[in-house]
């Protein structure tokens, strides 16, 4: 599962500086930076009239208990599943990160962050729902690839900076990209 990740303004990296930009212009004090939480708002990337541009969510759908939230979605299930069937048709999000946390299951409890090898931004495949005056989101996950299986047996979708705009334009290519094998990834005790 995928609690939370991480989103750092990284000056050498112009595709986050350009979102965390763009967010500040439309939505000054909108939106949380570094360790992201399940109720924490922050920067979504969704296609509006055919542009690609960040909005603020809130991370997590809510939850059928008071106070609790959906913080992930099984991509593989996701199309026959109620509560996130008609999202994964029209209402698909990318959240971009620097990492994501994970905490292994065997013996003492141990943090991780995980990153890919040479620290490029992650783009975590999502779902949006419109819930009363907010906008929330869950992050979609997969079985686990080898460089994570060690540690946890689900993984986030994770897609390339360049199949962006295909995952949130187009239900095929959202579809395809679901199965496409996940990127090796550097796990970082923390």
């Amino acid at each position: 599962m995928c609690g939370r990740y991480s989103l750092y303004p990284n000056p050498d990296d112009p595709r986050v500086s350009a979102i965390l930009s763009m967010m500040d212009r439309r939505y000054p004090g909108a939106y949380k930076t570094g360790e992201i939480f399940p109720g924490d708002r922050v920067p979504a990337i969704v296609e509006d009239r055919g542009r690609i541009v960040p909005v603020p969510a809130v991370f997590g759908f809510p939850g059928f208990e008071p106070g609790r939230r959906l913080i992930n979605a099984r991509a593989e299930t996701a199309a026959q599943k109620p509560m996130f069937a008609q999202a994964l048709q029209r209402s698909r999000t990318v959240l971009p990160a620097a990492g994501f946390f994970e905490w292994s299951r065997e013996g003492e409890k141990q943090k991780y962050l995980c990153t890919l090898p040479d620290e490029a931004p992650l783009y975590l495949c999502g779902l949006l729902k419109r819930v009363q005056d907010e906008t929330c989101f869950v992050i979609l996950t997969r079985p686990a690839n080898d460089s994570m299986r060690r540690i946890h047996h689900r993984m986030p979708v994770i897609i390339p900076a360049a199949e962006v705009r295909a995952y949130l334009t187009d239900a095929h290519a959202a579809a395809r990209l679901l199965a496409v094998s996940a990127p090796e990834l550097l796990l970082r005790a923390v």
